[in-house]
């Protein structure tokens, strides 16, 4: 989670950045949802199987976000992305900032590319994307 850079310009892109602050917001509001459950089936004749599975449900909800964010991470990344994931490495090899042969395993996933960003964000800016041969 802390792989994904955060910016507002890539939140239509990438639906990491929504999954990550769904997680979060989970983390933040559940512990108190499961204790109003707790109470809810000690004070109201609720049945406990119902209320252990509303909790079981509740406390997925945060595991099934990360679990979906770690088979993203190793999934490959589609067809119109592996022409800015190219740019952006040329352009940090132009830069010397990435090595031309890195020892990594050349895998295009969506883990390379988001470490990519990083490094131009760091490097080159918050405008990394914008092509410099355009003449406006």
């Amino acid at each position: 989670m802390k792989l994904c850079p955060t910016d507002k310009q890539l939140m239509h892109s990438f639906p990491e950045l929504k999954i990550i602050n769904h997680i979060k917001t989970a983390n933040k509001y559940l512990p108190p949802i499961i204790i109003g459950l707790l109470v809810w089936q000690y004070c109201l004749p609720a049945q406990i199987a119902v209320t252990a599975i509303t909790i079981l449900f509740a406390l997925s909800l945060p595991l099934q976000g990360i679990f979906w964010l770690g088979r993203r991470a190793l999934s490959p990344l589609p067809l119109n992305l592996i022409d800015c994931y190219n740019q952006l490495k040329l352009k940090l090899i132009a830069k010397k900032i990435i090595a031309e042969n890195s020892s990594e395993d050349n895998k295009l996933t969506f883990e390379a590319f988001m470490k990519i960003i990083n490094l131009a964000k760091l490097h080159l800016g918050d405008y990394f994307g914008s092509d410099d041969s355009l003449p406006y």
